[in-house]
This record gives structure tokens, C-alpha cells and sequence, in this order.
């Protein structure tokens, strides 16, 4: 089936497919989107996800920018990312079970902490005149490893903070945070910079991290392990990975994520993009770092308001080939305004195949093996920003940033006709029945 005739057919469906008379479903309910803060728990919880979401997108950009700002270098762009990438993958598998074998609340305390820490050292050692690229990047390192253990941690604790009912309404809630936290973040980044320096910018970014362990502690909620704990083999931890292996919508979805997102990795290269071709200072660059964000959550509401679209696997391939267009648009504007709009749209784009992704996983994952499944699941969704950054930094020392983003552009759209033809089930992959039409 052609992209084209796919889209028509996708479009009538669609059309075809709307609320009967009194199907109020698909209509927003704002009173519905906040249930889940009506439990003091959960409340508590969000909060803290809010800051240290908040705190780590700062601490990311300001990473980037100061990396550049001291070596003027993509290639040591490329190294800041393949700092945060080695931790992802060597300790990805282990951080998902340790989450499962010991007690959640005290492994997000500590990781909370630890960020605390890595902050203020990268403050003190730019304060005081010392700092070099290699401090940034270890720093860079020590938050990939905290955030291993972080995440599983705080995801895992979700179930435990609602009662079932309300789980859906929380986990979206959960997404909602992130994203602002990652328009607010590089925000405050840029405004930090450019109202103060970057080595007072890491000290707010640290200040961040103290009402989030606050936070932690007014929890009341376990974390305990809800099992007597079992014994960790090398089969165990691979469970998922096998699953995936199999279960062939969820393993496309991913590799086309990481293939296709990672190849066109246009974020760790808006720092050149923002002093070397637009000619704008920090607080702009915090405003085009934020649009990605800004744009997901904008895909995100329209997905809410559209409702249960039943052809999902189109939605994703579709959105694929839009993500990898924008970017050669975006690779060759010289203008601001322009390229931020773009970045926006880059945004959208990519919230609409996570959601997909996410969604497929829910439903076609079996309940038993949902944790392993998550982590490896986890390493494909947050190695693919560690692997970009990498592979487009290296690619920008050779073809310089425009040229590398025309790359990821050519690769990502032949790589999404390859999935689309060479892959039925994902073209196929609906909702209405629960697995794949």
C-alpha cells in the first residue's frame, strides 16, 4: 500500500468515524483532567516530578551551551552525548530491576540528592574560574547514572499513589509535568545565563533539587518491594528483551524511534544554530529550546480531543515522515522566527509517535513482563536522545550543522518508507480491538 493511498483511506476513516448524538467521548472534561491531584499523594508526587524534570532540562541545555560556549567545538558536543548515552545502555537493564528489589521511595531520595550535588560541583567549578569541558561531561555522566535509577523509581510508584480508576488520568498527568518541565527548563536556562553567568545559573538549578527531596519526605506512601525479593539471572533481566524481540509492532515503533528520531537529532545542535546562524543570545536560545516541548504538548491535546483513532500505526508512520521533513525545512531557514515555528512542529510531530509508542506498549505487553519489558523499552526511549546527540555532533564536524540535519532528514524519510513497506503489522496496528487489525 502506497503512503498516499494510505493517507486518503486514513482520512476517510477518520471522517466516517465521528460521536453519534450525545457521545460526549471525546469532548474535554476539564474537571476529569485534574482528578488524579485530588489525592494528597499523588499531588505530592507531582510536584516533585515537576521540579526535577524542571531541573534536569536546565541543567541539559545549560550542559550544551557551556560545552560550546568553552570549545566551540560539535564534536565535543557529540562526546557530551555519548557521556550521557554509555550509562543508558551499560546500566539501563539493571536500573529497572533494582527498582523492583528495593524499597522506591529512598532510591528517588538518593537520586535526588545526587543531582543536587552534580549541580552545585559544576557552580563552584565555573565560579570559581576552573571549570573545563571535561568537568561538564563527567557531570553529564553522573546524571545519566542517577537518572537510571530514577526513573524506573518514579514510574513504578505511580500505581500506588491512585486507585485504578484514576491510574490513566495520573500517568497522562505524569506526561503533562515532563513536558512542561521540559519548556520550563531550558527557559530558565537561558534567562539564567544571560541575567547572571553559567556558574551561578548551576546554583538555581541545585536549589531546584531542595523541595523536591522535601517533597520526598512528606510522601507517605511505601516503596517497599509489594514481593519477597527474588533472585536476579542473567535470563530474567533479558526477559524483555526477548518479548520485544517477538512482539514485532513494539519492536518496530521503537527502532524507527531511535533510527529515525536519532539520526535527526536536531537538539544538541541549537546551541549552533542559535549564535552561528540565527545570531541570537541565551534567552532566545532558551526560548528555541523550549519548543520541542511546547510542541509535544500541543500533539499531545490534539490526540486528547481527537479521540481513540482507530488507525494508530498510520498516525505513527505518518507523523515519522512529517518529523523528517520539518527537519529539512528546518536545516535550511536562516530566519529566527521561522525556525522556531519549525522546532514547534518538530515537537508535535514527535509527541504523536511517542503516544503511539507508549499506547502500543500498554496494550500488547502482558502484565508479568511489563517491568523488564519497560526498561529495555526505557533504553531504546531515552538512548535515542544520547545516540542523536552523538551521531549528529560527529556528522557536524564533517557536513557542519545544517548538512548534518539534511542527512537525518534523507536517512529518516527512507527509513520510514522502508518500515511502512518492509513492516504490514505497524501500518495495520489499531487500538479498537486491542492488538493488531
Amino acid at each position: 500500500m502506497s503512503p498516499l493511498r494510505s493517507a486518503v483511506d486514513f482520512l476517510e476513516s477518520e471522517m466516517n468515524d465521528t460521536p453519534s448524538e450525545g457521545d460526549d467521548s471525546r469532548l474535554l472534561r476539564p474537571s476529569l483532567l485534574w482528578s488524579s491531584l485530588r489525592y494528597r499523594e499523588f499531588a505530592v508526587y507531582i510536584g516533585m516530578v515537576f521540579l526535577t524534570m524542571t531541573g534536569y532540562w536546565m541543567r541539559q541545555a545549560q550542559n550544551l551551551y557551556q560545552v560550546y560556549e568553552l570549545s566551540g567545538s560539535t564534536f565535543q558536543l557529540g562526546m557530551t552525548g555519548l557521556a550521557q548515552a554509555i550509562p543508558m545502555f551499560a546500566l539501563g537493564l539493571f536500573g529497572g530491576t533494582l527498582a523492583d528489589l528495593v524499597d522506591r521511595r529512598k532510591l528517588i531520595q538518593l537520586a535526588i540528592l545526587g543531582n543536587f550535588l552534580v549541580a552545585a560541583a559544576l557552580g563552584v567549578v565555573t565560579i570559581t574560574g576552573n571549570v573545563q569541558v571535561w568537568h561538564i561531561i563527567v557531570g553529564t555522566s553522573l546524571t545519566s547514572v542517577l537518572n537510571v535509577v530514577l526513573t524506573p523509581a518514579r514510574m513504578a510508584m505511580i500505581a500506588r499513589l491512585v486507585p485504578t480508576s484514576h491510574l490513566m488520568n495520573a500517568v497522562s498527568m505524569n506526561s503533562s509535568v515532563s513536558q512542561s518541565g521540559h519548556i520550563l527548563g531550558p527557559m530558565l536556562a537561558g534567562l539564567a545565563i544571560a541575567w547572571s553567568d553559567a556558574g551561578h545559573a548551576y546554583l538555581v538549578n541545585a536549589l531546584l533539587y531542595v523541595p523536591a527531596e522535601a517533597a520526598m519526605l512528606l510522601l507517605r506512601t511505601s516503596g517497599e518491594p509489594s514481593r519477597p525479593r527474588e533472585a536476579v539471572s542473567l535470563n530474567s533481566l533479558l526477559a524483555g528483551v526477548q518479548f520485544m524481540r517477538k512482539q514485532r509492532v513494539i519492536l518496530a515503533l521503537s527502532l524507527m524511534d531511535f533510527a529515525i528520531i536519532g539520526v535527526g537529532y536536531y537538539q544538541s545542535l541549537l546551541p549552533v544554530f542559535a549564535k552561528d546562524i540565527y545570531h541570537v543570545g541565551p534567552a532566545a536560545f532558551g526560548l528555541l529550546a523550549s519548543a520541542p516541548a511546547a510542541g509535544g504538548i500541543i500533539g499531545i491535546l490534539a490526540l486528547l480531543v481527537a479521540g481513540d483513532i482507530k488507525r494508530k500505526g498510520l498516525v505513527a508512520l505518518w507523523a515519522f515522515l512529517s518529523f523528517s521533513s520539518c527537519l529539512a525545512v528546518f536545516a535550511l531557514t536562516r530566519n529566527f522566527s521561522l525556525g522556531l515555528l519549525l522546532v514547534v512542529a518538530l515537537g508535535i510531530t514527535n509527541s504523536l509517535q511517542a503516544v503511539i509508542r507508549h499506547t502500543a506498549f500498554q496494550v500488547l505487553t502482558p502484565d508479568h513482563l511489563r517491568g523488564r519489558t519497560f526498561a529495555v523499552f526505557t533504553m531504546f526511549a531515552q538512548g535515542v536522545g544520547s545516540f542523536g546527540a552523538m551521531q549528529v555532533g560527529f556528522m557536524a564536524s564533517l557536513l557542519g550543522a545544517p548538512g548534518a540535519l539534511l542527512l537525518g532528514s534523507f536517512l529518516g524519510v527512507v527509513l520510514t518508507l522502508t518500515f511502512w513497506i518492509g513492516w504490514p503489522e505497524v501500518r495495520r496496528f489499531g487500538i479498537g480491538r486491542g492488538s493488531v487489525e
